[in-house]
Order: C-alpha cells, then structure tokens, then sequence
C-alpha cells in the first residue's frame, strides 16, 4: 500500500514539472480548437529555433503560426503544441495596475515616474517641464523605447499640479429697463439691381509648399512607436507609406510629411547611357537603373539556415548549399537578429536528411561568422539573381 502512495506522488511532481518545463519564460496560455496555446514574448537572443527548442517545438510550426513574424525584444509570438487545453485558471503575470503613476521620491529635485500605457519621452518632458535629453542622461537610456510598468527619474522643474476651481460668485441680475419701440414711417427706396452671384473657382491647395519630413528606421524601432513620437496613429503612417502589414526593416524611408518628387519616366529609345556610340562605352558599359530594367529578376526567400563544418564544404570560405539556385549563384544574405548581411557563392544543392528537412540553406562556418549567427539553426533572408550566373 506505501508502495502505491509512493508511486502516485512520482507521478503527480512529474506532471508539475513537465507543465512548468512548457510553460516557462511564457506570459499566458491560450485555447486553440482544444490545444494549448503558448503567449510568449521575445526576450534578448531569441530566435524562432531557440523558442522551439525552449518548448520542444519545430520552428517552422511557430513561424507558419506567426506569419514569419520579425523577432526583437517585447514582440509576443504564440507556439501552438499538442497539449490538451485545461480550463485551470491561469497565473496571472501581468504587473499590477499602478492607479498613481507619479511616485513620491526622498530626492527632493527628482521625481519618480512609472510608465503608462501610450506614455513616450515627449510626453513626459512636456508634463514634468523639462527636456528629453535630461531625462535620458539620468535614467543612462540608450535610445527613446520605453516599457509599461519601466520607473524613471525624472526632474520636477515645474512638476504638475493639480489646482482645485475657485467656485465664481454669482453676478448680481442687472435691473430690465422696458422700452417702448419707436416707429419709423417707411422711406420710398430706389429698386435695387440684384446680380446674380457667379461661382468662383477656388484654386486647389499647393502641397508643394507643405514641410517634407522623412524618417530613417532605426534598430528596435516599431510602427507604433515611429507613429507615437510624430503623434500620428498607425493606420494614418502605414496609409502614407501603402504599408499591408506592421514589418519594418534597419534603414527603410518612411515619408511622414509632405510628398516625395514625380519619377521621371525611363525611356529607353531616349536614354543615351543605352544607346553607346563609342567603343570605349561598349566595352564598359555603365549599368545605372535597377535590374528589373534589364530583363533581370530579383528573387527573395526567408527561411531556416543551418552552419555546419563539413570537409565537403570549407569552413574558412564563403560558400553555400541551396536547394534550387545554381552552383555560381552569388546570394546576399541577411541574418534580422544582428542586422547584419554576407555574400556567398552557391556551390552545389544539400541533400535532405532529419537534419536538414525544414531548412532552406547550408552554409559554411566563415558565412555564419560573418552574420554573427548564436546558434546553428538560425532565420535569415536571401536575395539573388533569378538567372543563371555565368
């Protein structure tokens, strides 16, 4: 009978565990047609393997789930698994509401503040008179990102105060005076011409002369916060730029005021860069305009690269494997965790095995060096030439 006792007790702490193993470092669970579903938000090195190997999860499941979502510190990413949902109440993480945002600090100059939510630098330096500078050189912030539930310390030059209204005293009623109204005999009046009333054509508003401002993305820089510091919605700045969904990318133009330029339209029978008449030009000639102009194509793909160090393949050179580019294919490619980007050379296709069937490129260890790869397996973006290269 003790035996039996013993044997459940194994039983019920390696069901706990197991539960704590899958949900750790995760915010929430969610029902997914009687799944469990895991809220999980992005933390520092975290890539779509490093979360599927955190919940032992293939990372092509998560990243078809999320879309292949773009990964940086804060964005949440839901793994599905094949748990069964229970109904047992979930722990609730979040950080308690704070009804005060303004904390009494023992520092008579400065003054503590807890970040509320659609609260940014600008508004707190307007709210507490002071500059966005100072705040960040106190609080030794690197860039203008905040969190919700983040304290800062904040110098209360002239911190805000809240003023009871001063009830006015009622104004004595003025006394009525009656009058009584004088008639005046009616004056004979010469008939008026009346003209009819011609519609004058207002001229259309000049949106020449209107500011241009344009913004360069920045490293973890989202829609939301590039919206909140122009104090514009993200609807109104993803309709400026025709943007479908919420990515963005380091250095992409955003047009945030004003309009760019008319292009110019390209004619080639016109174009003298591509009609040569020296025989200098035809041996150099000058490719000046995008690809597309040329009858070339550009062709890009995202998806799962792994690094190994094969005899076959070697670790000192810049080559790659890829499963229909081919061999002298010249590939750049971009790792989106370091923002980093190599160019490599194709020189052959990967054969697929257990290790290789959800991967998109093999590559050599120098290329992996070079994109400053944390992993094995990691996510990456390619861009190459759709013809063969000869």
């Amino acid at each position: 009978m003790h035996k039996y006792y013993i044997v459940s007790l194994f039983g019920i702490l390696f069901n706990i565990s197991a539960v704590s193993a899958i949900t750790r470092d995760s915010i929430g669970v969610e029902n997914n047609k009687g799944k469990k579903l895991i809220v999980h938000q992005v933390v520092a090195k975290d890539t779509y393997y490093s979360i599927g190997r955190r919940y032992n999860v293939l990372p092509k499941d998560i990243m078809a789930f999320n879309d292949s979502k773009y990964l940086q510190i804060g964005v949440i990413v839901k793994v599905p698994t094949n748990i069964p949902f229970t109904a047992a109440a979930p722990v609730n993480t979040a950080p308690a509401k704070v009804e005060n945002a303004t904390v009494a600090n023992s520092d008579g100059n400065l003054t503590e503040h807890i970040v509320q939510k659609k609260e940014n630098l600008n508004m707190l330096a307007e709210k507490y008179g002071t500059t966005v500078n100072d705040i960040k050189r106190i609080n030794n912030l690197p860039n203008n990102n905040l969190q919700i539930g983040q304290r800062l310390k904040i110098p209360a030059k002239d911190a805000p105060q809240q003023t009871e209204p001063i009830a006015e005293s009622p104004k004595p009623a003025e006394p009525v005076v009656k009058t009584t109204p004088v008639i005046e005999k009616p004056k004979k009046t010469e008939p008026v011409v009346v003209k009819k009333d011609v519609p004058q054509q207002v001229p259309p508003a000049d949106k020449s002369n209107e500011e241009f401002i344009e913004h360069t993305v920045a490293s973890n820089e989202t829609i939301y916060s590039i919206a909140t510091t122009y104090k514009m919605t993200m609807d109104q700045l993803k309709a400026k730029n025709n943007l479908t969904d919420n990515s963005l990318h380091v250095g992409q133009k955003l047009l945030i005021k004003g309009q760019y330029p008319p292009k110019k339209v390209f004619s080639p029978a016109t174009d003298p860069q591509l009609h040569p008449d020296t025989l200098n030009s035809i041996k150099d000639p000058a490719l000046r305009y995008p690809a597309s102009k040329y009858g070339l194509n550009q062709i890009d793909e995202k998806g799962t690269a792994l690094w190994i160090d094969d005899p076959n393949l070697e670790s000192s050179k810049m080559y790659v494997l890829h499963r229909s580019a081919p061999v002298g294919t010249v590939m750049k490619i971009t790792n989106p965790m370091t923002n980093r980007s190599t160019f490599a050379k194709v020189i052959g296709k990967f054969t697929e095995n257990e290790s290789t069937k959800d991967v998109m490129i093999v590559m050599s260890k120098a290329v992996a060096d070079a994109l400053g790869a944390l992993d094995k397996r990691f996510f990456c973006n390619l861009t190459y030439g759709g013809q063969d290269n000869e």
